[in-house]
């Protein structure tokens, strides 16, 4: 009985299980081969041995490549925290040894919070000149330019009830912002001073998509006490900065997340809509059961820190 136990222990490898993640990510053999940096019939035997070890298939060929079976997916979802974990450690010890890097790579989809983040990365840079940074605007990117290694940090609004993170991320609350009302100067609804919501829905709208969660909370305040046909969207974008630029265009009034002040509402009125649409929370993503290093860790906090002050000087304003 120990003798076999420890012949099943031993077909299992570290480098199995980190080709069996990358099969899965990159949907074929020769994919995860030229990532891996080896053959495909060396990762096809790897394989092998797996499915051997646990006694059932895990891969299967589809019209689309190879994916996971359902027991693929299981193994999966329980194996990236690990891999994570131990990808994380080599990095987390060198930084607390004194070896930074020498870039960290900001991801974020939040254009109108880029006064709070610049802020933030001038305060991180104050500290740590020797290491660049770059920021990538992702639009709905963020996770997986956190997931492919392409960023170090990873900052975002929180994924809606409907549309929960994956299992391979973490999601970090960072701080609420308002959902606001943007409108061309002297616009009449700056002066209305008990405003509500029927106020706004007299006016075109600049929305975002449908598929943002912003949209859909702002479609479901607006439609519990009107109707569909009350409301006329004058404009879609695809990022509040397009919202910004199409009211100040006269295309309507728009209604965007954010703090409400810094150069991109520079010229337009802003009113903060927390009354009705409560706030819009905003954080950070990082890959589950990865060990955060700690300039990583720094420059998080220093935007998190820029984010609540821009919070705070809205509220002051408004």
């Amino acid at each position: 009985m120990t003798s076999s136990v420890r012949r099943s222990y031993k077909e299992l490898s570290l480098q199995q299980l980190r080709s069996f993640s990358e099969v899965c990510r990159r949907g074929g053999y020769a994919a995860a081969a030229r990532e891996l940096h080896l053959t495909s019939p060396a990762v096809w035997e790897q394989m092998q041995g797996l499915e051997r070890h646990y006694g059932m298939r895990l891969l299967e060929r589809r019209s689309n490549g190879i994916r996971p079976t359902m027991g693929g997916e299981h193994l999966l979802e329980m194996i990236r925290p690990l891999l994570a974990g131990l990808d994380s450690t080599k990095e987390v010890l060198q930084q607390q040894d004194g070896a930074l890097p020498k870039q960290l790579t900001l991801a974020t989809n939040l254009r109108v919070l880029t006064e709070e983040v610049s802020r933030g990365l001038r305060q991180f840079q104050g500290r740590y000149a020797q290491i660049r940074l770059r920021v990538f605007y992702t639009g709905n990117d963020v996770e997986h330019r956190i997931l492919s290694g392409e960023a170090a940090v990873g900052f975002t609004l929180e994924p809606g009830p409907d549309i929960p993170c994956s299992t391979a991320v973490v999601y970090e609350p960072a701080g609420e912002v308002d959902y606001l009302l943007v409108t061309p100067p002297r616009h009449p609804l700056l002066r209305q001073r008990a405003l509500h919501v029927r106020h706004i829905i007299q006016y075109p709208l600049v929305l975002g998509e449908p598929a943002a969660y912003s949209r859909r909370r702002v479609q479901e305040i607006l439609h519990r006490d009107h109707p569909p046909q009350a409301v006329r969207v004058a404009a879609e974008t695809s990022s509040d900065e397009y919202t910004l630029s199409c009211v100040r265009a006269g295309l309507g009034v728009g209604i965007t997340v954010g703090t409400g002040h810094g150069h991109l509402y520079q010229g337009l009125g802003v009113r903060s809509l927390r009354r009705w649409f409560g706030t819009a929370r905003v954080g950070f993503l990082w890959k589950r059961g990865a060990h955060v290093p700690p300039a990583q860790l720094e420059l998080a906090q220093a935007i998190r820190g820029n984010v609540a002050s821009g919070v705070r000087e809205s509220k002051s304003r408004g």
